[in-house]
């Protein structure tokens, strides 16, 4: 908020402003998208930065406070800000996902295929593919081809390791961007095609299986989104949507395109966010690069000649760094029995 201080106006004043023909300022169009900076990477506020600096301070002693960069608590304290105690809510926030993160081992999962990731790519048609005009990464996911029977089958569980897997591909991926554009980028465009989306998705075994994907999103990797395109949004998920929106943020529903079948249109809409020789060929664009799912992606500093893999001597991935400063703890994690593991 902006504060004025109190002035006082003369009535002959007063009476001037309030019957002045003069014309109100127009008001100033907004920019193309891609034509200026990342919005995440605007410096950081005096509070933003006194509150990052509390964070590390208050967790130092928790080792994923260590592997954890500052890219990502900055996410936690813009995507907290608006909440109605926004520096407790960030230091609650901030402390489960740590907790979590050790708890869950989640730190190892970039370099450990999660059991059966090549089922759970058969199953689950989502794919971080090209860039946004801005550099940002851009996420396919194929709904409509879901099989709901199949995903219950497969089991949540597998599911859920697996999207733990594509988030942290996704994360890792925008911690390289930012370093090779020296500018902060944390978000990415999604794009969400229904085509074959029907009834046989309305079940709650269904949805409730998608709820607890969001909900991962939503508590472990907030801030993240910039854009999302819905395609081929029939009535019939429109219908779904009434329920699940419940569980969407307010600022990220205002993130979000609902789109028709028609084609044509639909990439005019994209191509606002995404040049045309980003999107793939089979929704109207002219990138034919092939489409992969979770563990394609191979990044510089990872060594993937062993199962699972290694960080390279020369990483500078926080998770690394603290293994190297810290190799009496992996020795300890070795050392444990197999049960205990």
């Amino acid at each position: 908020a902006i504060f004025l201080p109190p002035f006082t106006l003369d009535p002959l004043t007063l009476s001037s402003a309030m019957f002045s023909s003069a014309p109100a300022p127009a008001k100033e169009e907004p920019k193309p998208y891609g034509t200026e900076a990342p919005l995440e990477s605007k410096e950081l506020t005096d509070d933003e930065q006194k509150l990052l600096t509390e964070l590390r301070e208050k967790n130092k002693d928790h080792p994923c406070n260590a592997t954890t960069s500052d890219d990502t608590v900055i996410r936690f304290i813009r995507g907290y800000c608006r909440e109605k105690e926004p520096i407790k809510t960030t230091h609650e926030r901030y402390t489960a996902m740590l907790d979590w993160r050790k708890e869950q081992k989640i730190d190892e999962v970039i370099l450990t295929n999660p059991p059966s990731w090549e089922e759970y790519n058969k199953h689950y048609k989502a794919f971080i593919y090209g860039r946004d005009k801005l550099g940002r990464p851009v996420c396919y996911e194929q709904l409509g081809k879901l099989e709901p029977n199949d995903l219950v089958e497969f089991g949540v569980d597998k599911l859920e390791a697996g999207h733990i897997r594509f988030m942290e591909e996704l994360t890792k991926l925008k911690w390289h961007i930012t370093r090779e554009k020296k500018t902060l980028v944390y978000k990415h465009v999604h794009v969400i095609d229904l085509e074959g989306f029907g009834w046989k998705h309305m079940g709650s075994k269904f949805y409730g299986t998608i709820k607890k994907i969001m909900g991962i999103d939503s508590q472990f990797y907030p801030e993240t989104l910039q854009k999302l395109f819905v395609l081929n949004a029939s009535m019939t998920f429109r219908t779904l949507w009434s329920v699940v929106s419940g569980w969407v943020h307010p600022l990220t529903k205002q993130r979000i395109t609902m789109l028709g079948y028609d084609k044509a249109a639909n990439l005019e809409k994209m191509k606002e966010f995404i040049d045309e020789d980003q999107i793939p060929e089979y929704l109207g664009g002219k990138n034919k690069e092939p489409m992969y799912g979770i563990c394609h992606m191979k990044f510089d500093d990872i060594d993937y000649k062993k199962d699972p893999a290694s960080w390279k001597p020369d990483a500078e991935d926080p998770r690394a760094i603290y293994k190297r400063e810290h190799p009496e703890e992996e020795k300890k994690a070795e050392d444990k029995p197999a049960e205990d593991k």
